[in-house]
Order: C-alpha cells, then sequence, then structure tokens
C-alpha cells in the first residue's frame, strides 16, 4: 500500500490507462490518411476503455448513502458540467465550430466517461442485489443496440455497452487483480505479442481494419448496418476480448510505488485537460507535417508525452479548482 493508503497496481494501472487514453485522442487527426494510426487506434480502442470502467468497478463501492452521493456529485458531475461548458466554449469560439444544438443533452467527446461513471455508480447497489449481476449487465449491454434510437445523445450507449466492464471490475477479488505469477505474465505478454501481430496486419492491408464505431460503444445496432443476431454476437465478443486484455493489462502493470503511482494520483488532470491541446493542434496544422510510420510513432510519443506533462504537479495545482470546485468553495 502507498502512504495514502491506495495500491500502487491500481494507480500504476490507471496512470498507463491515462497515457493510452491520450495517444488514443491524439492519433484520431491522422485516421483518415494513416493505416498505421487507425491499426493502432482499432488496438487501444479494444481495451483501454473497459480497462478503465473496469478499474473504475473495482474501487467502487456499492452504497448510495450521503457520502457517496456526495462523491459523484463532487467528483463526478460538477467537473463534467465545468468542463462541458468550457469544451463547448472552446470548440465554439476557438475552434470556430459552432455551437452543438444537442450541447445540454451530450457529453463532449472524452467526457462521456464521468457521465457513465456517475451512472454506473448509481447503478451499483441495485444490481447488487439482483442474482447474477454480471448476467445482468451483459444482457442489457447487449440489449442496448437493439433499441434504434439510441447513440451518443445522453452518453445512453456507452453508459449500458460498457457496463460489464465495470460490473466485473467491482465483483473481481483483490487477490485474482495482485498475483503475479510468471506464467500469467507470459500468458499476458504473449495476448500484447499477438495483438502486435494483428497492428501489423491491418496496416499493411492484410487485415481489414474494423469500424471503429464498434469499439466506442455507441451506436445501435442498426446503425452499424447489422442485424440483431450479427450485432449481439459481434458486441458479446468485444466485451469478452476486452476483459481478457484488460486482465492482461493488470498482470504487466508493474506493483511497486514509482513515479508512475504518483501519475496515477493525479490522472484526472490529464483526462480533462488533453482534448483542448489536441485539438488545439489540430486547428493550427500542427497535424500536417506528421507522415507515414515515422510521424505516426512521433504523435503517439507525443501524446504520452503530453499526458505526464499534463500530471505535473504544478499544471495538477493551478487547475484544481476547475476539476475540484468543491475545494474552492471551501476557502470562501
Amino acid at each position: 500500500m502507498t502512504t495514502a493508503g491506495r495500491v500502487p497496481l491500481f494507480e500504476n494501472t490507471r496512470a498507463v490507462l491515462i497515457i493510452l487514453v491520450v495517444m488514443g485522442h491524439s492519433l484520431e487527426p491522422l485516421l483518415s490518411r494513416e493505416p498505421l494510426a487507425r491499426a493502432l487506434y482499432t488496438a487501444l480502442y479494444l481495451f483501454h476503455i473497459p480497462a478503465f470502467a473496469f478499474l473504475s468497478g473495482h474501487l467502487s463501492r456499492a452504497a448510495l448513502d450521503r457520502k457517496s452521493l456526495a462523491s459523484i456529485a463532487w467528483s463526478l458531475l460538477a467537473p463534467l458540467v465545468i468542463f462541458q461548458v468550457l469544451y463547448v466554449a472552446f470548440d465554439a469560439w476557438v475552434l470556430g465550430r459552432g455551437l452543438s444544438r444537442h450541447w445540454l443533452f451530450q457529453p463532449y467527446w472524452l467526457l462521456w466517461f464521468l457521465w457513465s461513471l456517475a451512472c454506473w455508480r448509481l447503478m451499483l447497489p441495485l444490481l447488487r442485489r439482483l442474482p447474477m449481476p454480471l448476467g445482468v449487465s451483459v444482457a442489457i449491454a447487449l440489449g442496448a443496440g437493439l433499441l434504434p434510437w439510441i447513440g451518443y445523445l445522453f452518453g445512453l450507449s456507452r453508459t449500458f455497452v460498457f457496463l460489464p466492464c465495470f460490473i466485473a471490475g467491482h465483483l473481481a477479488r483483490r487477490e485474482w487483480l495482485l498475483a503475479n505469477a510468471p506464467h500469467r505474465r507470459a500468458l499476458a505478454v504473449a495476448l500484447f505479442a499477438a495483438l502486435g501481430g494483428c497492428v501489423w496486419a491491418m496496416a499493411t492491408g492484410r487485415v481489414a481494419t474494423p469500424d471503429p464505431a464498434w469499439l466506442y460503444g455507441s451506436a445501435s445496432y442498426a446503425a452499424l448496418g447489422v442485424k440483431p443476431f450479427t450485432g449481439i454476437a459481434t458486441r458479446f465478443a468485444l466485451l469478452c476480448g476486452a476483459l481478457v486484455f484488460t486482465w492482461a493489462v493488470f498482470i504487466l502493470c508493474p506493483r511497486n510505488e514509482s513515479a508512475l503511482t504518483r501519475l496515477g494520483g493525479r490522472s484526472l488532470a490529464p483526462f480533462l485537460l488533453h482534448g483542448f491541446v489536441v485539438r488545439s493542434v489540430e486547428k493550427w496544422g500542427g497535424y500536417s507535417v506528421p507522415h507515414g510510420a515515422t510521424g505516426v510513432l512521433f504523435v503517439l510519443l507525443g501524446g504520452g508525452i503530453l499526458a505526464v506533462l499534463l500530471g505535473h504537479p504544478l499544471i495538477v495545482r493551478a487547475t484544481r479548482p476547475l476539476w475540484e470546485p468543491r475545494r474552492l468553495l471551501q476557502r470562501t
């Protein structure tokens, strides 16, 4: 345990995942022209959001007492409202994209996770009272795709689709996650080696890159252009794959306290702030220079560095009132 009572493995995993999130978003402007970017993006989105949901579920209590509700309100909903306004204003006034008519009801780009996490935490006590909560959550995730109207609005689709990952994390035994036998590490390495092979196959055109909309979890089966049975089977396979690679991430992340642990404890700042940087670089032509595999790897590295920089204590202290407004109110 850390001095703050946190488990280093979980903080290290959080740090690795936030770096991957920023890397993934940094690749987005290259997707239309760079096959390697599309391949890497697909690989990242297979597991990094499900893994975040899993970790969040494991660290969540199945309670709806006053303390839990206050935590949801101040740590999730308050920063969601603040950054929803900031990002919408940034889009309209800085990037010149205009004001979306759904901005009041649709979480902006990366902010959907805050809303979904709040919903998951509110749903958790109810699901825990039901028999087979994981099975129920899987049924909800698969059934959501049958609703033709479901999508980005209110973040409903993603909330339902990634719910099983959150519930699986909550139900996972801690000793199982902390176990680190050599054969488990070998299997986890083999899994990521196989994923690397898939990236190579997609980047070189040997295998078609799948539609990323499947990995976003934000569309109905009808919108994805498939029949219900195909949609259910595909989504179930993706959920299983996501949980397998989530397990591999936990196995491979370091268990010792380090700089990575400290970054994990400050991960909300890079999560909330990196969108401003990525959108600005795209707006002012920063993505017109990188080309080919070297350019893609340069952008990927830049995304990782950006995540680390935005998690620096100076940045965190300067921006803390935006994502922890309760501290500001307590001072006044």
